[in-house]
Order: C-alpha cells, then structure tokens, then sequence
C-alpha cells in the first residue's frame, strides 16, 4: 500500500474512531486490555467475508479492465492476420501462373496452345492451362473467403470489446468499497489503548489489517500485469500527437493510455457515478480549472475529443507530467488517485511508445 493511501486509511479510521463510543477514564488492567484487543480481533474477523466480497468484486473489475484492453490487441491481430492471409492468397496464385504470364498476361497463357504439334498435344496444353487458371482462382478465392471470416471475426472482437469495456471509474468505485472496508478495520485497531495496542492479540489484528491491504496491492499488480494497450483509432490517435505537444516532455503514450482506460478511446462515455464526463472523464469543475477550446471554435466543451484531450494534456502537466519519471507517477496520481491506476496507465504508455517506436 502506497504511504498516500496508508495515510488516507489512517484518516479514515481516525474518522471513524472519533464516533465510536468513549470508553471509562480509569486505569486499564492488563486483562481489560487484552479482552478489548480480542473483541477488536473478533469483530474484524466477523466482518472479514465482506471485505473478501468487496476485494473480489474489485479484482473482477480491475480484470476486466485489463481483458478489455487485451480484447482490443486480439481484434487487432485477427484483421491483421486478415490482411496477411489474403497477400499471401494472392502470392500462391502469381507464384502458380508466372511461368506462363510473364510475356503477356491471361493470352500470354492460352496462347502458348498454339504451339502445339499435334491435336493431342493442343489437348493436353489447354487441359494445362485450364488447371492453372482454376487453380488461381480457387487459391484467390479461398483466399477471400478466409479472409472475410477473419475480418468478421476481428469485428466481432471488436464490438464485444467495446460492448463489456469497463471504465477507470466503474473500477475505482470498487476499489473505494475496498478501501473504505479496511479503513474501519483500521479504526479497530486504533481505537485500543496504547496497552492493549502492545499485546500479542492487537499485534496479531495488526497483521491481518496489514495482510489485506497487501492482498489489494497484489490484486492491482496481478491484474495489472495482464493488460496489453489496444488500437487507438487514428482520429484520437492524431489528438493525442497534437495535444501532447503542448507539454513539454509529455508524451503522446501517456494521453492515449489514459484516453484507453478512463473511456476506451470515446468508446464508453457515460457520465460516472462521482459525475465525471466526456472522453478523458473530467469532474466539471476540474475542466472549469483547466478546460482548454483545443479546437478553437470558441467554446471549451467537457464532450468534445478535442478539448477534452488537449485539457487533459493541460491538466497532467500542471501536476508535473514531463519533468521526470517520478513526477509523472505524481501526475497520474493525481488523475486518478488510486496505485492501480498509476500502474495500468505507464504501463499501457510504455506498450504505446514501444509499439511507436518512441
């Protein structure tokens, strides 16, 4: 767990502490305080199926997220493999004709029948020439015919992609549920004595608290871990180019991979359950900070591509996005403060700069 969110749980928990009822001014026994460290271990551990519950529905998410992205590249790789089924369809059928075809196309072919000595000589050359051009024909058209199917196939990859595509938003509401869990388990923590904090009983609380908050950690890695950044459709692709420029050292990557995770590339825009909009998800009055008229057409507008990539480039900047590496985790942070996050987007970043060679 990042220190910025072990101190947001600690917060939290001392939040909560605040409304917990205040316990007798006298002197705490040995055996009152260790009774108390139990009771704070009983009531953790009665409370720890939902935070399996909670973890669990945030592990699906957070997978699902990741798989979307993973979608996306195999949709990719079947219409590449599309295209190069039928290039080479089409090399089979000039690697069968060129023999003959080299002088003068399809007559070249039946006009080497005129050569012949003999009827059963003309026979059999046609016979020939026959079977080469049928043999074209069928190759090319199976050719076509396994093409189509790939392209259906990417198609549908596609469609499904963006049909189950689970947003940044939809996860970090997940990831909220979460936290806000451990956090109350936090809170029985310190809520104990600095006696009953010291025994052997809060101790062993501590490592079970301790122990969740690693397992959450390692469900973002995990996930993480699996993700692959998918095709950034040319028109976003083109924005993110032109809006990066904008900040100095700032790359292209870093929009598009947050462009994917927040909406998919515009593919799932939907206002979020906190109200985020457009694109690149901004809070209203975020976007009223730091909302630029990419366009310039004289309105700056929280659902339009291209102010709200340019804005976000605005946005990451202003929190330090291209003067370090560090200082852009810092950026992403900022975006989204959730580890995951920050993760999944250098991630999906590297993969796009690579892939751009950049």
């Amino acid at each position: 767990m990042s220190r910025l969110r072990r101190a947001a749980v600690l917060v939290t928990g001392v939040l909560l502490l605040a409304g917990l009822p205040v316990g007798s001014a006298r002197a705490e026994s040995v055996a009152d305080a260790r009774a108390a460290a139990r009771e704070a271990a009983a009531r953790v551990e009665a409370m720890e199926p939902q935070v399996d519950r909670a973890l669990r529905a945030y592990e699906e998410a957070l997978g699902r997220l990741a798989g979307g992205v993973s979608r996306s590249i195999s949709a990719d790789q079947a219409a590449d493999e599309a295209a190069l089924t039928a290039d080479e369809a089409r090399g089979r059928t000039s690697d069968r004709v060129r023999a003959l075809y080299m002088v003068g196309g399809s007559t070249a072919l039946y006009a080497s029948v005129l050569d012949a000595t003999s009827a059963n000589d003309v026979m059999r050359r046609m016979a020939y020439v026959q079977a080469l051009v049928r043999s074209g024909t069928a190759a090319t058209r199976e050719g076509d015919v396994t093409t189509g199917v790939l392209r259906d196939r990417a198609g549908r990859l596609e469609a499904r992609a963006d049909a189950q595509a689970v947003t940044a938003t939809q996860v970090q509401q997940r990831y909220e549920v979460v936290v806000a869990a451990l956090a109350i388990a936090a809170a029985e923590f310190t809520s104990l004595s600095e006696r009953a904090r010291g025994l052997e009983e809060a101790q062993a609380l501590l490592a079970r608290i301790a122990a969740l908050n690693a397992a959450v950690d390692a469900t973002g890695t995990q996930r993480v871990a699996t993700a692959r950044a998918g095709a950034v459709p040319a028109d976003f692709r083109t924005l993110y180019l032109r809006a990066a420029k904008t900040c100095d050292g700032l790359s292209w990557s870093v929009l598009a991979a947050v462009g994917q995770v927040e909406t998919g590339h515009g593919a799932n825009t939907n206002a979020s359950y906190a109200g985020a909009q457009g694109p690149m998800q901004f809070m209203p009055a975020t976007f009223a900070a730091y909302g630029v008229d990419g366009d310039k057409d004289g309105d700056r507008d929280i659902n339009d591509p291209v102010d709200s990539i340019y804005s976000a480039a605005r946005y990451l900047c202003a929190n330090g996005a291209g003067r370090s590496e560090e200082a852009l985790a810092r950026a992403i942070w900022h975006y989204n403060h959730a580890e995951w996050y920050v993760q999944l987007v250098l991630k999906l970043a590297g993969q796009y700069a690579e892939r751009d060679g950049t």
